[in-house]
């Protein structure tokens, strides 16, 4: 290994396990009590809920790997390897008898510059509550319900051959019963290949937006901020079968730093087996997934992607299917 890689892989394992401000890691029981009391601040959680069966199967290790449409959800900037016109629907069996609904599409405009256009929808639905008083524990015979709603939309650009950026903004809506709150936040990436091999770095600011005040008490969106690299570790993307390893860290505005990492194995280019681990997680840990890829002609092509992630011993594990395609 030459002095110029060696230089190269240390310089991106500092970028990704520093914490921004250049603060140093501390004892694991020391950060958690100093960060305990941002935990339940934030608002719209379902922002955070992981979407796309392929990216959740890599264990959310997808800012540096995001090159099709689902990059939407995970850095808007690899939306500029899609060459036509491309769509995704995932459907996510959540926890506690909620789901998950989201939605996308983006198209190549031909542009100069690669741009691509496009929009997504996220919808979270739990199961209905029964109104209980205190005066009546056992129910008034009235139901509860509740409900959140993402709307966005997207654009991505070349600004050279090896740099790409892109900028979500959405309009979020929650409703609590007869209670509902409506919000912008806005996600930006950038995704840059470094030239050796196909190594490239990625970064991902999501959730931005400002704080908000229900019933006289303050909460902030779910920022969340993520530097990773990825590259192929056997073969070439794009070559009948060939390996790729990702990792990247998590700065989330409401609990300590994270880290997630994956891989995802393509065979024949139709048939892809993936895995992550996700570091630092109360409750998630590992999740495996596998995805089809069925080639009709030229630029049509249909996609199939399963992902399952562990959840611990007391919560059931999440399952998520995603359809789409290109043409």
């Amino acid at each position: 290994m030459n002095i110029r890689l060696t230089l190269l892989l240390a310089a991106m394992g500092v970028l990704l396990f520093t914490p921004p401000g250049g603060a140093v890691l501390e004892d694991p029981i020391k950060r958690r009590t100093d960060t305990q009391k941002f935990v339940g601040l934030g608002g719209y959680q379902f922002l955070k809920i992981g979407q796309a069966a392929r990216a959740v199967g890599m264990g959310d290790a997808y800012t540096a790997v995001a090159e099709d449409v689902n990059a939407i959800f995970w850095n808007p900037a690899g939306l500029t390897d899609i060459r036509g016109t491309a769509w995704m629907a995932t459907y996510t069996k959540w926890l506690v008898d909620s789901y998950v609904f989201s939605g996308a599409f983006a198209f190549n405009t031909g542009s100069d510059k690669g741009g691509v256009i496009g929009a997504s929808v996220v919808a979270f639905r739990p199961s209905d509550i029964p109104e209980r008083t205190i005066f009546q524990p056992q129910g008034t015979g009235n139901t509860v319900s509740a409900g959140d709603l993402a709307i966005g939309v997207v654009y991505a650009l070349k600004l050279t051959n090896k740099f790409s950026f892109g900028a979500r903004v959405q309009l979020v809506n929650q409703t609590l019963h007869t209670e509902g709150l409506r919000s912008v936040v806005i996600d930006v990436g950038t995704r840059f290949y470094t030239g050796y091999r196909s190594l490239r770095v990625a970064m991902a600011l999501k959730n931005f937006g400002p704080d908000k005040t229900v019933n006289d008490r303050k909460f902030f969106t779910p920022l969340y901020y993520n530097v990773a690299i990825a590259s192929e570790l056997l073969a070439e993307k794009g070559d009948p079968t060939y390996l790729t390893v990702t990792g990247e860290t998590a700065f989330a505005a409401d609990y300590t730093l994270r880290a997630h990492v994956g891989a995802e194995l393509w065979m024949q280019n139709m048939i892809a087996l993936r895995a992550g681990y996700k570091f630092n997680y109360d409750s998630d840990s590992f999740s495996v997934g596998a995805g089809l890829n069925y080639k009709i002609t030229g630029d049509r092509s249909v996609t199939v992607d399963l992902s399952y992630s562990d959840m611990g011993n007391y919560l059931i594990a999440p399952i998520r299917v995603t359809v789409g395609g290109t043409f």
